[in-house]
């Protein structure tokens, strides 16, 4: 059902259910202020032949000509003994006889409705009769003129509500053309996309701040992130290509070489397999990397725990010592060991990589601390290196960016370690900062929420 449906048919819905509940409400505040007049009315007429009664014991009239000449218009009078037998009762129309009778002591009133479905009054009051004894005066009145009332009342009620639905009809289309017709513009510019398979953000321009504007924002910026996600796709993709390139072309050099002279010249051999084995683990490290880098994505990638920070950094200080046969100072300055929430692998080799980093590219000592602040604690790695000019410190955790590619491919870096890093931070909520002065060494430190 389209929305423009929705919202005639809640409109309509809404407006006539209002209209039913104040044309109700009209209806039977009128009908319980009529009904009240009508019995007070009718009480009057009981005052009145109660009074006549009395009088008739001094004027001697017959009673029964007297309850004829009291009768009002549409309406019986009973006298009734206390055995409920009928002493006397006077009738303008015989259908009226049926009405129920009773005898009380206590006066009583009612409105009621006939078998044919016309409304009357009754009241019943107690009355001294001639003998002396107390009976009961009944006087009951067909309450036409009210049902009259009320039955044009429902028919002004009835053609006011379609008055006033008719044109709450024409507003409700009106209205739901106004708020779906921004919405269908946005879903026809919204299915153009990709176009020509380019993401374009929308052109329709909203001079309100309103909803509708605020979602073509919103899907704009989603726009700009898809086509971040796209571009930086593309350059990993061109990286990665660049990367490989390398040593598959070494490989392929290598392997000619084979094929042309490696029979006959050991030492050929031996120069290309050991270059191809080495360019072959270079690429399988490269793609071991990417993987990371791949698997790395999204929160859901990472599965947190208490892990004793300090411990980790000490198992990683003694390893790295053993595998460099160097010494690497560490410092924690805090009362304790520290212990956070993260995964304890992607921790691990988040300090293993810029460790080795500092090992790799500096013959000096490295210096590892541990600080603790309110929220985060603060782990810092210091070498004596060659440190880093500012416009590579600005680069340096992008992927595959390296400062001395020469060097760092003697190394065995791919360019990869540092920007995994920082993705396995940025996961934690964290940040990893670079403190570097060319010439005299870098520090990085690794801020981690507790």
């Amino acid at each position: 059902m389209k929305l423009r449906t929705k919202i005639q048919i809640f409109l309509t819905v809404f407006l006539i259910l209002v209209i039913l509940i104040i044309n109700s409400a009209v209806y039977l505040l009128y009908e319980n202020r009529v009904s009240e007049n009508e019995l007070n009315r009718v009480h009057n007429d009981v005052e009145n032949i109660m009074e006549a009664i009395a009088k008739n014991k001094t004027a001697d009239i017959e009673n029964e000509r007297l309850l004829q000449a009291l009768l009002p218009a549409n309406s019986m009078i009973r006298i009734i003994d206390p055995q409920g037998e009928m002493i006397d009762e006077k009738a303008k129309e015989p259908s009226f006889l049926n009405w129920p009778s009773h005898y009380t002591k206590t006066e009583e009133q009612r409105l009621a409705t006939s078998a044919d479905g016309s409304p009357y009054a009754q009241i019943a009051v107690p009355l001294i009769w001639t003998d002396g004894s107390i009976v009961t005066l009944q006087v009951s009145e067909a309450l036409y003129a009210m049902e009259d009332g009320l039955s044009i009342l429902r028919i002004v009620l009835f053609l006011s509500a379609g008055l006033m639905l008719i044109p709450a009809l024409v507003a409700g289309y009106y209205l739901a053309k106004l708020v779906t017709k921004p919405v269908q513009s946005l879903t026809t510019e919204m299915k153009r996309n990709p176009h020509h398979g380019k993401w374009e953000k929308l052109s329709l321009h909203q001079k309100n701040n309103d909803e509708i504007s605020q979602m073509q924002q919103a899907y704009n910026a989603m726009i700009e992130r898809i086509n971040e996600n796209i571009e930086n796709q593309d350059r990993f993709v061109s990286d990665a290509s660049h990367e490989l390139r390398t040593p598959l072309s070494v490989i392929t050099s290598y392997t000619e070489l084979l094929h042309r002279r490696g029979k006959d010249k050991p030492e050929i051999f031996d120069e290309a397999t050991g270059a191809i084995l080495s360019e072959a683990e270079r690429m399988n490290h490269l793609t071991e990397q990417m993987l990371l880098l791949a698997k790395n994505q999204g929160q859901e990638s990472i599965s947190m725990t208490p892990i004793n920070i300090s411990e980790m950094t000490r198992d990683v200080v003694r390893s790295l010592s053993t595998a460099y046969q160097r010494e690497i100072k560490f410092t924690q300055h805090t009362a304790n060991d520290v212990t956070i929430s993260a995964d304890r692998s992607k921790i691990q080799q988040a300090i293993y990589i810029v460790m080795d980093n500092a090992c790799k590219y500096s013959d000096e000592d490295v210096l590892v601390q541990i600080k603790e602040s309110d929220s985060h604690i603060h782990l810092s790695i210091t070498d004596q290196g060659e440190g880093l000019a500012e416009e590579d410190q600005k680069q340096i955790f992008e992927r595959f960016y390296r400062v001395d590619k020469a060097r760092s491919r003697q190394a065995g870096g791919t360019g990869l370690g540092l920007a995994i890093c920082h993705q396995i931070v940025q996961l934690h909520g964290g940040d990893i900062k670079l403190d570097s002065q060319p010439g005299n060494g870098s520090t990085f430190t690794i801020e981690i929420p507790k």
